[in-house]
């Protein structure tokens, strides 16, 4: 099974080729930091580092994943400070996250390709005290190679979709080896700790503790720091945010905005696109539905003009997503009306914004259920629906802010998971005997 993942991979990884290049061409990043790709300088020790003094290594997918292991490494760089760390992930975008969130990381690199011959030469030149990943980033040689070596791993916020699940029984002999190879599994849900014990999992290694990703935005909230454009730019304005959007998205937006603007013309659209190298193709899209474009990296604060009337804002800029979700008066998450699968919900949520998706939650089904059962999010079918419900939480901003207030008062009945993680970490590294 192992043999024949590996020959699939890299089939898979040839067949990528392609996207990567343009992927690359259009300023993704891919092709800086390859020879990470194949284990070369992705993690080599410190001269005269002892064996007894190996990191503990964070790997998380991308972006969102990235600020999610964020805090669980404060709190246990509070409890274990002499103990270096590493981190890991997978995208380009990731990897920038990681360096600028972590900045006590004694390294930061690129997972290399999930082949036999790298994996295990990556583990002897690391020496990790554990491997911690986040959510259900399982690359089958790169578990067997921690095995191996004795390296325990711990997987935090951990989640399995039923179509992941329905997925991974195909190759159910396979992940019930490569879940052996997991010392523990927290999961978000006990639903999601079914759906793994479903796959192979040991009940004994299973143990429900939550999503650590609520405690993380509800603190993130205190410290945030909103940038001066940005209270400018929403100064007298009724703001609707289509964060984190996908191709094809904007298109849908934009005729939602169009019918909004007849009875509301004071509202602004402002449009953030989940990958940066696709703004000059959202320009152009708004310029061709008759918008006005202005990019937020040329907004000029004393031009009280420039968003006037038709304009449509971009926003072009890294890490300002979250503040002006703070400033909105309605949040559309994208990646939900094209499939996707959605992103993170939990940031207009905790700011009590009336928050809206679509259809295409499967990343994040019981996030997206908690939510909507409690009425703090609206789950509108197709781009159709758009244009009434953004049109009533105009026209009724009670309600709208009772849907804000429900998705607030969830997160903070759902909150404590942080701790009981960093607890859980630290009981198996003092069993181990690694702290």
């Amino acid at each position: 099974m192992y043999a024949l993942y590996t020959i699939l991979l890299i089939l898979i990884g040839l067949l990528s080729l392609p996207y990567l290049l343009w992927r690359s061409l259009r300023g993704a990043g891919y092709h800086r930091d390859w020879l990470e790709r194949f284990g070369c300088g992705a993690a080599q020790r410190h001269v005269g580092q002892p064996a007894q003094n190996g990191p503990l290594w964070f790997h998380a997918a991308s972006v969102g994943e990235v600020q999610g292991l964020q805090p669980i490494i404060a709190e246990l760089h509070k409890r274990f400070p002499a103990l270096p760390v590493v981190c890991s992930t997978f995208t380009p975008s990731g990897k920038m996250m990681a360096k600028r969130l972590v900045p006590r990381a004694a390294r930061v690199f690129l997972l290399p390709f999930d082949l036999p011959w790298v994996m295990p030469r990556l583990m002897r030149r690391l020496q990790p005290q554990a491997l911690i990943i986040q959510e259900t980033e399982l690359w089958p040689n790169c578990l067997r190679a921690a095995a191996r070596q004795g390296v325990p791993v711990m997987v935090v916020n951990g989640r399995l979709s039923p179509r992941s699940a329905r997925r991974y029984r195909w190759i159910r002999i396979l992940m019930q080896r490569v879940l052996s190879d997991i010392t523990l599994i927290m999961a978000q849900t006990q639903e999601t700790a079914q759906r793994f014990e479903a796959l192979g999992a040991v009940a004994q290694r299973l143990k429900v503790v939550g999503n650590t990703n609520i405690d993380r935005a509800l603190l993130a909230q205190s410290d945030l720091v909103v940038p001066h454009v940005l209270t400018i730019l929403t100064q007298g304005r009724r703001i609707w945010v289509g964060g984190s959007t996908h191709e094809g998205e904007e298109a849908m937006l934009l005729e939602a905005y169009r019918r909004v603007r007849q009875h509301h013309p004071e509202v602004l659209l402002v449009l953030a696109p989940r990958h940066l190298e696709r703004v000059d193709a959202v320009v152009r899209q708004i310029q061709a539905a008759n918008f006005r474009a202005v990019r937020r990296s040329g907004y000029d604060a004393k031009a009280t003009d420039a968003l006037t009337g038709d304009a449509v804002v971009i926003l072009d800029t890294l890490g300002e997503l979250v503040p002006l979700y703070g400033l909105c008066t309605v949040a559309f998450v994208g990646g939900s009306l094209v499939p996707i699968g959605g992103h993170n919900i939990l940031e207009p949520a905790m700011f009590a914004k009336p928050l809206m998706f679509g259809p295409y939650m499967h990343h994040f089904p019981d996030l997206a259920h908690m939510l909507c059962a409690a009425g703090g999010a609206i789950q509108v079918p197709d781009a159709e629906a758009l244009y009434p419900e953004v049109l009533r939480l105009l026209q009724q901003p009670d309600e709208a802010e009772l849907i804000g207030r429900r998705a607030h008062q969830t997160l903070q009945v759902n909150r404590g998971a942080l701790a009981a993680v960093v607890d859980d970490i630290a009981r198996t590294l003092h069993r181990m005997k690694i702290a």
